[in-house]
């Protein structure tokens, strides 16, 4: 496995049901939803609201996370695609890092970006151990964008398969945007 240090992309996991919305409004903070396929767990939303993480978009700087694999093992017939993002855009625009799980202090450590990425520990996230507890949360450090993230921002949209990008492509095109759709199996469960 690469580096994931030295990779370039921060990913964001939805189900396909918010994609129209997405395309058409952009990545929007959970304090700005309305009518949305939720994907999060409910008692993870509430601990993250408590420190005000709602007003944020949250990346994950790999696919395949902790995060990404309980949502599509607990959704197992729901389509989902991975929005990703330049790490450049994040960096910047000064976007926050926090460096392990959200939840896993007390109060999650909240610093600029390149801060935040300074202190990940970069050397655990790469065994991606995710049955020993420390691993799983500095595996699940987020990159967060305060507000919406506009498609122009994005990078590229990943799918799982032949048929979730056709659905994504058909949207695009029908919203007239230019964004490159791909097929990555590797990046899902």
């Amino acid at each position: 496995m690469s580096d994931i240090k030295k990779q370039k992309l921060i990913y964001h996991l939805t189900s396909l049901e918010n994609m129209s919305g997405i395309l058409e409004h952009g990545l929007l903070p959970r304090a700005h939803l309305q009518d949305f396929a939720d994907v999060a767990d409910q008692e993870i939303i509430e601990g993250r609201s408590d420190y005000g993480l709602e007003n944020y978009v949250p990346f994950h700087w790999f696919a395949r996370n902790p995060f990404d694999g309980r949502v599509q093992i607990d959704r197992p017939d729901e389509d989902f695609a991975i929005i990703a993002v330049r790490r450049s855009v994040a960096q910047r625009e000064n976007w926050k890092v926090i460096p392990r799980h959200p939840l896993a202090n007390v109060e999650p450590e909240l610093l600029d970006f390149q801060r935040g990425f300074d202190v990940i520990n970069w050397e655990t996230m790469n065994t991606r151990n995710y049955h020993d507890p420390e691993c799983k949360s500095i595996c699940m450090a987020e990159c967060l964008s305060f507000g919406p993230v506009p498609v122009s921002k994005f990078f590229k949209i990943y799918a799982p398969n032949d048929e979730v990008a056709e659905a994504i492509g058909e949207m695009i095109d029908n919203m007239d945007l230019e964004l490159e759709v791909d097929v990555n199996p590797g990046m899902f469960l």
